[in-house]
């Protein structure tokens, strides 16, 4: 089902216009009337604030007239504007479809009053108001909002959501909200008293851009390329000739295929440590490249008067490509055992416990390879079975050895005697995660020196 949810404004200071989406227009005074002509949702929802209208100061008992009393609103404000019959009869068509919600709102203004019967009560030629305050906590009002957003959800596979008219933090908090559920976002600019004609502007892409960018920042932050967003695609289709002397740049743009920074962070992820520091050195010059690029770019956007040709094109964000160029936290230099000792402490820092224990068993004998001129990790190869041997010795004084056996066996492990018996499965020596998470993030990195430089200093 599709809905539409709109922010109640004050629509006594509305005038006709033409509504203008998606190539048909619709003459009303108010946009969310406009969308549901055009778009035909079959719910439509209105996020009244408790700062429009008021009545006794009692919001709990005066829900129904407050509901009640902007339904009048929009019934007056038809009757002055249209004097055909059939436009009053649409409107109040659309009155009697709209479910209202009352929402809290926050700061200061002039509320217009209504009485027992929800209708305005007129002063002169203006209305009766009362003056509204409020302060509340923006989370408080977050969560009203999510509330009515979470329980539409369930009916509506599709959301619409006109923030045409409310005010700036109900903008920003059903903004929010609704990038949690499926919706499409948009508004009509108008700015004063309209023209004949306002385009309807649909912000869903913006709303997006924001969602990718932040997969991204947070993808790398945990090194999961399972949250990246791969923006390459809508790259492709860019016509650098368009672009006058920004063509080079753009051309670049095109042949940074963040793929490089999505194999690392899966290399990584999955316990490919080698990879990853061919990833690391593959990706310095790429991101470098990359960011130079970028900041000729966004010097571009900031002149945005210079580089009419920008205006329409919205495949190029710029928070894409300032969120891939965080990888650059990624990348360590030194030699492979070095970096690979960066990426120890890496894997203890994003909770990659298995990955982390499993490499503070191998890197020793690497180090004790090293130090003895080299050597393969092989049976085969004589310094590999000596180093190895020696860091066996040095891990029983610690728990390295034990902890990585349960979490690489899956708890299948000798180190906590599991028993299997008719199709059942107990551990007899249970060890629980959060003791071997602690022991890793607070006593591995310690016993993991501690070995690395006695097999260092051992000789044969």
């Amino acid at each position: 089902m599709r809905c539409l949810i709109y922010i109640a404004g004050d629509v006594m200071s509305y005038t006709l216009t033409n509504y203008e989406f998606e190539g048909k227009e619709f003459n009303t005074f108010f946009s969310a009337h406009a969308l549901a002509k055009l778009l035909s949702p079959q719910k439509i929802v209105a996020l009244l604030p408790d700062s429009l209208i008021v009545h006794d100061n009692n919001t709990t008992k005066d829900i129904d007239i407050l509901i009640k009393g902007y339904k009048n609103m929009i019934l007056m404000r038809s009757n002055q504007l249209f004097r055909d019959a059939n436009m009053r009869k649409d409107i109040e068509d659309f009155v009697n479809r709209i479910e209202v919600r009352v929402i809290p709102n926050v700061g200061s203004g002039q509320a217009y009053y209504v009485n027992n019967e929800g209708n305005l009560l007129a002063e002169g030629q203006k209305y009766k108001r009362s003056p509204y305050y409020s302060e509340r906590s923006p989370v408080f009002i977050f969560n009203a909002v999510y509330s009515i957003f979470n329980e539409l959800s369930k009916s509506c596979n599709e959301i619409i959501v006109d923030l045409t008219h409310g005010t700036n933090v109900l903008v920003s908090v059903t903004t929010a909200v609704g990038s949690l559920f499926n919706s499409r976002f948009v508004a009509a600019p108008v700015m004063g008293p309209p023209g004949q004609k306002v385009s309807i502007v649909e912000l869903t892409e913006v709303v997006k851009a924001m969602k990718d960018s932040l997969a991204i920042t947070y993808s790398i932050e945990k090194v999961d390329e399972r949250y990246f967003r791969d923006y390459s695609v809508a790259l492709r289709s860019l016509k650098p000739n368009e672009f006058k002397e920004m063509k080079g740049l753009i051309e670049r743009l095109k042949s940074k295929d963040p793929n490089k920074v999505i194999s690392l962070l899966k290399n990584l992820r999955n316990g490919f440590a080698i990879e990853g520091v061919r990833g690391m050195r593959d990706l310095e010059s790429y991101i470098n490249e990359l960011e130079k690029d970028i900041n000729t770019l966004s010097k571009a956007y900031s002149e945005w008067y210079n580089h009419s040709y920008f205006e329409k094109e919205n495949r190029i964000v710029l928070s894409h490509f300032y969120s891939t160029i965080k990888v650059r936290d990624l990348i360590y230099r030194g030699n492979d055992l070095e970096v690979l000792e960066r990426i120890l402490d890496l894997y203890i820092k994003v909770g990659y416990y298995d990955k982390a224990i499993s490499l503070a068993r191998e890197l020793p004998v690497a180090f004790c390879l090293n130090s003895r001129g080299g050597g393969i990790y092989s049976d085969c190869d004589k310094n590999y079975k000596e180093c190895d041997e020696i860091v066996r010795d040095y891990l029983k004084e610690s728990s390295i050895l034990q902890f990585r056996n349960i979490l690489m066996h899956g708890s299948l492990s000798k180190d906590v005697g599991t028993e299997v018996k008719e199709g059942r499965i107990e551990l007899k020596n249970e060890i629980g995660l959060s003791a071997i998470e602690n022991y890793i993030t607070q006593r591995l990195e310690k016993d993991y020196q501690y070995v690395k430089s006695k097999v260092v200093q051992t000789n044969t």
